[in-house]
């Protein structure tokens, strides 16, 4: 999840306030709307790829496929739970009297956050990857190892690999969970009356893991978005000189296999682009956010137009990331033919072909013959 400062505005900057109240509203309900069609975009572009799954650039596509639309739901519910379209029962306890060694949290609101900053990361480094196996394949075209690398075993491998990884990041604190009965983390000295018979069980972690696990969230997670918007573009670079390098060489042995690489080569290029300008201004904005939470108030108050910028920017942002899932539907529709042949066949709009018979040599008996066969008496 996002972390936005909350600044305390005082009457000469009520205006500012509101604005950006609306602003905010106006972004989350745009984003709402973009959201839900990006999800139902996606679900079609992974049944399509599913499909295509034997390429390698096909199996990283439906991982951050997947990735996105796990993204955009779990988003979606934390919406609908800020604006009240669902809710779920939960008991509030005074914390008050508990020892500090522990902190209750909620365990559903920790899962569903796990599965939002799971997932976001998966999609751009997924991506990483589709770009370093391209750069290798052209640098390396006759290397056995790289074409081993490429094989839809080890590319599912990776998938795989990079989810496990991500999945341990942000959710090992789940081994420091612990569910204990409420009275007996509570100071003896404090006061606790307990319902009879009401059985009441809490979820607590030790203090010091919920501190660094919030310290990791505040300053470790916008170099988790900025390190690989810089490495990203570095890789396309590469791919984009060697490319050139060998134009010669490619443009003497045109084929459908290198309109292929071509039109992997532009998708990458476009991936590049638009997580650039999702993933690294978010990070961006992070680093300033994190960096402004060290200010005093009197700073704060002198800058209080760049806080309000930079609070905006991260709802800009997530407009920006779902725009960005949206178009990898609609790129690789118009940069592969066999993705566009599929949604055909899915879609029975591929014209029938008839079948046709050359009869070479026979005579007109034989004919007649063949035809007082298959006409009906």
């Amino acid at each position: 999840m996002d972390y936005y400062y909350d600044h305390e505005y005082d009457d000469g900057n009520l205006f500012s306030f509101i604005s950006n109240s609306q602003l905010y509203q106006f972004s989350t309900d745009l984003n709402i709307i973009l959201q839900i069609f990006t999800t139902f975009v996606s679900i079609f572009h992974l049944i399509v790829l599913l499909q295509l799954r034997t390429g390698a650039i096909y199996i990283l596509m439906i991982g951050i496929a997947l990735a996105d639309i796990l993204s955009f739901i779990l988003d979606f519910l934390f919406v609908a739970f800020e604006r009240g379209w669902l809710s779920y029962q939960r008991k509030v306890y005074d914390t008050v009297c508990m020892i500090q060694e522990l902190t209750i949290f909620y365990p559903f609101d920790r899962i569903l956050n796990f599965g939002v900053q799971i997932s976001r990361p998966v999609s751009i480094w997924l991506a990483i990857l589709m770009a370093l196996i391209r750069t290798l394949s052209v640098m390396f075209p006759m290397s056995n190892w790289i074409q081993k690398m490429t094989e839809s075993r080890s590319v599912g491998y990776m998938v795989m690999g990079t989810f496990a990884f991500w999945i341990l990041y942000y959710t090992w604190p789940v081994v420091f969970w612990r569910v204990v009965w409420y009275p007996d983390v509570l100071d003896k000295n404090c006061a606790f009356k307990n319902r009879p018979g009401e059985p009441v069980y809490i979820t607590v972690i030790s203090t010091k893991y919920f501190n660094f696990e919030l310290y990791r969230e505040s300053y470790w997670e916008p170099f988790v978005r900025i390190v690989p918007t810089i490495l990203y573009p570095i890789l396309t670079l590469v791919l984009l000189y060697q490319l050139r390098s060998i134009k010669k060489r490619r443009q003497s042995s045109k084929n459908s296999l290198n309109d292929q690489s071509d039109s992997t080569t532009k998708l990458i290029l476009f991936m590049t682009v638009c997580f650039m300008l999702s993933e690294g201004l978010a990070g961006v904005d992070m680093i300033w956010i994190t960096y402004l939470l060290t200010w005093t108030k009197d700073e704060m108050d002198a800058a209080s137009k760049l806080t309000i910028i930079l609070g905006l920017g991260q709802y800009i942002c997530n407009n920006l990331r779902t725009i960005n899932a949206t178009s990898h539907c609609f790129v690789c529709f118009f940069m592969s033919s066999q993705y566009r042949e599929t949604i055909k066949k899915m879609l029975c709009w591929k014209k029938k072909q008839g079948t046709t018979i050359k009869v070479k040599g026979a005579s007109v008996a034989s004919l007649q013959s063949i035809s007082g066969k298959v006409m009906p008496s």
